[in-house]
């Protein structure tokens, strides 16, 4: 059994501190984060013969402030949620709360609206087909490769009535392969990373 006297008060109000920060969650939920963070602290310092203040000061600085920590888990709480749904809506509403938190939050939340943005063009551009047929389609000339002009399309129309079910195949795709990415980038991101 080790002796914890001498960081038993640092401890105390590191704990206390931290459950003051995050009192706006579930008390079942953050008690028992509290617990099992508690009990890492105290694994951690269980390595060390007789542990001094130092000691102590050095493993609660390894984790982070109070703060940091509070902010992590609320983000991991968020992040958890999301995961598995594949609603792109329920996706963005969850990255549009972890952009505020950091850089990753903000680079996830621009691949996913680069990638649902893309794929929406396709599946309008598939709708519109019909009532601009000569304005909207795959067009191929000295200007490159575009799938719609207005007023004048340049260039030739390579897929003509074909572009329907072309656009609507890429855009499902690229709605898919988006949600796909953003989920396996929540998973990597999301955890709260262990820092001692």
């Amino acid at each position: 059994m080790m002796n914890t006297m001498a960081c038993n008060p640092m401890i105390e109000d590191y704990f206390s501190q931290l459950d003051s920060r995050m009192a706006d969650l579930p008390p079942s939920d953050r008690q028992e984060f509290l617990r099992e963070l508690r009990a890492h602290v105290l694994d951690r310092l269980e390595q060390v013969a007789m542990p001094s203040e130092a000691d102590c000061r050095t493993v609660l600085q390894a984790l982070g402030t109070p703060e940091e920590i509070a902010r992590h888990y609320r983000m991991e709480r968020i992040l958890s949620r999301s995961p598995w749904r594949i609603s792109p809506f329920s996706i963005l509403r969850t990255i549009s709360r972890w952009t505020v938190t950091g850089i990753q939050g903000w680079v996830v939340f621009t691949v996913a609206l680069m990638g649902y943005g893309i794929s929406a063009a396709f599946y309008v551009t598939a709708v519109l087909k019909p009532f601009f047929p000569n304005n909207v389609g795959l067009f191929v000339g000295r200007d490159g490769v575009n799938i719609a002009f207005l007023p004048n399309p340049t260039g030739h129309d390579i897929l003509g009535s074909y572009f329907i079910p072309v656009a609507v195949v890429a855009g499902y795709l690229l709605m898919g392969g988006t949600t796909f990415l953003i989920r396996s980038l929540i998973r990597r991101f999301g955890k709260l990373k262990e820092k001692i």
